[in-house]
């Protein structure tokens, strides 16, 4: 296609636009005339044709070990490159090699810094790209043993001519599970639609063993970049209704997620620093080179790329979900709002019966002093003396007056004799 239209795309007023992108339409790429977009559907058709052959060829296809991983050291030792990496077939990036894969004979350090972590140059020789290649350099993915890789969603990238520095911090998250949240228990067997069976359960891994399943419905064969589902074949991209079925089940997917996936409720999770410097220097040797000093470090900046990974601290961090409200909570909080409304009660209550005696003492003072106030009104009215008679007038007593005194609630006057 580029050798016969040339690599830009005819501008509107070209004569030569048409046939452009008539050849675009045949070779899949309708309605598509910007070259970024073109190219990313270009490395999907090389992904999903390269991942239909079979796994040996794939491999012969790519780079083995001494090829691609030229020096190594870990923990200030030098590697055993071939002991101490193991083959991962990825169906995106070829050939990929797992650092510290063995679970029988793990490597460790003891101590943080790049000088005691891993430290290696990969030769890419990037002269052998294809034209969809877009950028030189390494991609690099950090998990545990018994996770599957997914250099494609959680990968980083590493330029040529640099050495890349990734520092490690390791964060261990708990989760709850049922009844407060859900999560996959790590003693729990993994789901039957799961199909990295060698591996533990991942949040990722479930989506794509969803989408494997959709597609494995929809279109009667498997997607050929992940291992296959109940025993289906997986789909030939040189059929085109397989192919356009797959094109258009992957597209349905993306805008429409109906998969539930829940996270594990133990998970490791590491977070990466980044930071890089130009690699090699004026004055390092660098491999085996033939050539002048100069050439040989444009060639090697060109080609390959350094790394180091290693812990930037030896602790670790641990977020540990826990209940925000327990049943103990309940009962005491119910417990302490019972016994403060019931203190309110018995407190009002009391007030209530004092405030009844207090209106009691007091309308009984009223009327007591009322009474003695007629009593004496009475003794002072002058038609009352003219009715009494003459002996009555020489002795009379005083009635009770009401007084506040504590022994006797009542006092009587001294006699008096009236003249």
């Amino acid at each position: 296609m580029w050798e016969i239209s040339g690599s830009k795309i005819p501008d509107v007023n070209s004569p030569y636009r048409e046939d452009f992108l008539a050849q675009l339409a045949e070779l899949g790429y309708a309605n598509m005339t910007d070259e970024v977009a073109i190219t990313i559907k270009t490395k999907e058709n090389l992904i999903l044709t390269m991942a239909g052959l079979p796994r040996q060829r794939r491999i012969a296809l790519s780079y083995g070990k001494a090829e691609f991983i030229k020096m190594c050291s870990f923990n200030g030792q030098q590697c055993d490159i071939i002991e101490d990496f193991k083959l991962h077939v990825d169906s995106t990036f070829g050939n990929c090699y797992t650092f510290n894969a063995n679970r029988a004979k793990p490597l460790v350090s003891s101590r943080a810094g790049p000088s005691y972590g891993l430290r290696l140059m990969a030769f890419v020789n990037a002269s052998d790209y294809l034209p969809t290649t877009e950028a030189a350099g390494v991609r690099i993915a950090i998990h545990e043993r018994d996770e599957f890789p997914f250099p494609d969603t959680f990968g980083y990238s590493a330029p040529t001519g640099f050495v890349s520095s990734f520092g490690l911090s390791l964060r261990k998250v708990n989760r709850l599970s049922v009844p407060y949240a859900e999560c996959v228990p790590m003693d729990a067997p993994l789901p039957e639609s799961y199909i990295f069976r060698d591996y533990k359960y991942e949040t990722e891994g479930c989506t794509k063993s969803c989408y494997q399943q959709i597609i494995a419905h929809e279109c009667g064969c498997s997607d050929p970049r992940f291992p296959t589902v109940n025993g289906s074949k997986f789909c030939d991209i040189l059929k085109e209704s397989q192919k356009n079925c797959l094109y258009r089940q992957g597209d349905r997917f993306s805008r429409d997620y109906r998969c539930k996936c829940t996270h594990p409720c133990v998970q490791e999770v590491y977070s990466t620093t980044y930071s890089a410097a130009r690699w090699p220097s004026g004055s390092f040797q660098v491999g085996n080179c033939d050539k002048g000093a100069q050439e040989c470090i444009a060639y090697y900046g060109q080609n390959a790329v350094m790394l180091e990974v290693y812990y930037e601290q030896m602790s670790f961090e641990v977020l540990t979900e826990t209940e925000a409200y327990l049943m103990v909570n309940l009962i005491s909080d119910c417990g302490g709002q019972l016994g403060l409304w019931m203190g309110f009660s018995v407190i009002t209550m009391i007030e209530v019966i004092v405030l009844i005696f207090d209106l009691i003492t007091l309308y009984c003072r009223r009327r007591a002093i009322v009474k003695s106030e007629k009593a004496l009104q009475t003794l002072d009215d002058p038609s009352d003396a003219k009715t009494t008679q003459p002996n009555d007038r020489k002795r009379r007593s005083l009635p009770l007056i009401y007084a506040d005194n504590k022994d006797n609630n009542y006092l009587q006057l001294p006699t008096n004799d009236f003249l």
